[in-house]
């Protein structure tokens, strides 16, 4: 073989094993979770529950009943239903994304966060989410499953513009209860 062919058909080989590197996905995209898109005010349906996500608001102060915070706090209202099964079905992952940082729902005030839901029946409620101020200028992800453990599973995944939304003084949680299907 000619020597211009054999550095031709490595050059060729290495190109392949280039592509071949690049297409192959990470080990964790095996695992990854399914996301269902929605926007805010929008219903998505996920394999386990079904959930709504309204009316997000800024505040440097939350409240929830006799308990209250200051601080930078985002709340927003959430209608989640359970899908097929009853047991275990608790709303146990709400994750806010901003800038690759996850905020996870406070447990401080009272709110949907971990409270049990039903199939067919709407829980409605608050989840609050404690921030810096320095990423309220910014559009977070805001993201809902049923277990803390989201390999292999679906969770709803809502976009929520920071920077769109007024700044209260005051921002209270929506008291969690059932609501009429």
């Amino acid at each position: 073989m000619r020597q211009w062919a054999v550095w031709a058909t490595g050059a060729t080989l290495l190109a392949l094993a280039w592509g071949v590197v690049q297409i192959t996905p990470d080990e964790d995209a095996a695992t990854e979770p399914f996301i269902v898109p929605a926007a805010v005010g929008e219903s998505a349906v996920a394999r386990t529950f079904e959930a709504a996500v309204t009316d997000p608001r800024l505040g440097t102060r939350a409240t929830a009943g006799s308990w209250s915070a200051e601080g930078t706090w985002l709340v927003v209202d959430v209608t989640v239903t359970a899908r097929g099964d009853e047991k275990g079905a608790l709303l146990l992952h709400a994750e806010l994304m901003v800038d690759g940082v996850v905020y996870r729902a406070s447990e401080r005030p009272s709110s949907i966060y971990r409270q049990p839901l039903a199939v067919g029946i709407p829980r409605s409620g608050s989840l609050a989410f404690e921030l810096p101020a320095a990423v309220t200028g910014r559009t977070g992800s805001l993201t809902l499953g049923l277990s803390d453990e989201t390999r292999l599973d679906s969770l709803v995944e809502v976009p929520i513009d920071l920077g769109a939304l007024t700044r209260e003084p005051d921002v209270e949680l929506t008291r969690t209860g059932w609501t009429n299907p």
